[in-house]
């Protein structure tokens, strides 16, 4: 019966297989602070998964690299994510890259990489 209800009305296939994360341009640069936002636009068949930022002074970011990363928790869904970074040294060049993950971060799915500077 269930697959004449797919042949009948369609099912929907369209999941993606991983995890897609998009990270948004930097908010509210000032000389210290900076807001950061992303996005997970699919979680392809991971649930829940672990989403968050890194960022740090140097390009090509990942888990591993990254100066700084912080792990916001875990998620069943999409969903938009956002903080608010202080402490940063006035006059600085950084890279920023959102990322989400399975639960015990076996594999790990990156987002864009954007660059801003914080004023002087």
């Amino acid at each position: 019966m269930v697959s004449l209800v797919c042949i009948a009305f369609g099912c929907d296939t369209d999941e993606a297989e991983f995890p897609e994360v998009v990270t948004y341009d930097a908010q509210q640069i000032g000389r210290t602070s900076v807001v950061l936002e992303a996005e997970i636009m699919e979680t392809g068949s991971i649930r829940p998964i672990q989403y968050g930022f890194l960022w740090g002074t140097q390009s090509g970011l990942n888990l591993f690299n990254a100066q700084e990363k912080l792990d916001l928790g875990s998620a069943d869904g999409m969903r938009k994510f956002s903080i608010k970074l202080d402490d940063l040294a006035p006059g600085t060049n950084y890279f920023v890259r959102s990322y989400a993950a399975h639960p015990d971060y076996s594999r790990i799915f990156y987002g864009n990489e954007i660059v801003f500077s914080t004023l002087n």
